[in-house]
C-alpha cells in the first residue's frame, strides 16, 4: 500500500533544495570574487567546447577535436578572461545603471570589444586547428589572418548585434557585475554555435536550408 509523503517531509525536502541552490550560488559568487579571471577563462572554454561539439554533431559524421580545442582556446582567452577584464573596466569607467551609462557600455562593447573578439575567432580558430592542434607542418605566419574575411566578419557582426545589443542593454541594467561573465559566457555559447558553423563552412548551408524551408 502506497502512503502519500507527509506534508512536513515535502516542505523539508523543498527547503533543503533551496538551501543547496543558495549555497551553490554563494560558492560561485565567492569563486568569482576570489578568482574572477580564471573562472571566466574556464567557463568560457567549457561552454565553447560544448557548443562546437553540438555544431559538429549536427553536420558531420565525426567530431574534429582539433577544432573543438581551437574554439575552446580562443573562447577561454577572448570571450572568457579578456572579455571579463573589459567588462570590469567598462563598469569602473561607467559605473551605475543609468540610461547614459548603460548606453555607453553597450555601444563600446558592440563596436570595439566585439570587433576584436570576432576577428580573433575568424583568424585564430582555423590557424590553431591546423597548426596548434593539427599536423599542419611548419608554421607560416603570413597565413595567420587567412581565415578572416569581410564576408564572414560581416556575418558574425550581424549575429552579434542581434544577440548582444539587447542582452547587454539588459545585463548592464539588471545583472550584477560579478555575475556578468557567467551570463555572457552562456550567451556566447549560443553565439559560438554560429562561430563554429562559420569557421567550419556550415553557415551558408544553414541559411540555404532556412530559405528553402520558408520559401
Amino acid at each position: 500500500m502506497n502512503i502519500a509523503p507527509d506534508a512536513k517531509d515535502i516542505v523539508k525536502a523543498s527547503s533543503e533544495s533551496k538551501n543547496a541552490l543558495s549555497q551553490l550560488s554563494e560558492n560561485y559568487q565567492q569563486l568569482q570574487k576570489d578568482y574572477y579571471l580564471p573562472v571566466a577563462f574556464l567557463q568560457a572554454g567549457v561552454l565553447a567546447s560544448c557548443a562546437d561539439i553540438a555544431t559538429q554533431t549536427m553536420e558531420a559524421p565525426s567530431v574534429d577535436f582539433g577544432h573543438v580545442a581551437a574554439m575552446a582556446t580562443v573562447a577561454s582567452i577572448m570571450s572568457g578572461a579578456a572579455n571579463a577584464a573589459w567588462l570590469r573596466q567598462l563598469e569602473n569607467n561607467f559605473p551605475g545603471t543609468g540610461t547614459k551609462e548603460v548606453a555607453y557600455k553597450t555601444l563600446i562593447h558592440a563596436t570595439i570589444i566585439a570587433f576584436i573578439i570576432n576577428s580573433a575567432y575568424l583568424a585564430f580558430v582555423p590557424f590553431f586547428t591546423t597548426y596548434l592542434y593539427g599536423d599542419g607542418g611548419a608554421v607560416d605566419p603570413s597565413i595567420i589572418f587567412s581565415g578572416w574575411s569581410v564576408e564572414e566578419f560581416a556575418t558574425l557582426t550581424k549575429i552579434e548585434i542581434l544577440m548582444f545589443v539587447p542582452y547587454n542593454t539588459l545585463a548592464f541594467k539588471f545583472i550584477p557585475p560579478t555575475v556578468r561573465p557567467l551570463t555572457h559566457a552562456l550567451m556566447s555559447a549560443t553565439f559560438n554555435v554560429a562561430v563554429s558553423a562559420v569557421t567550419l563552412g556550415y553557415f551558408d548551408q544553414w541559411c540555404a536550408s532556412a530559405r528553402h524551408l520558408f520559401s
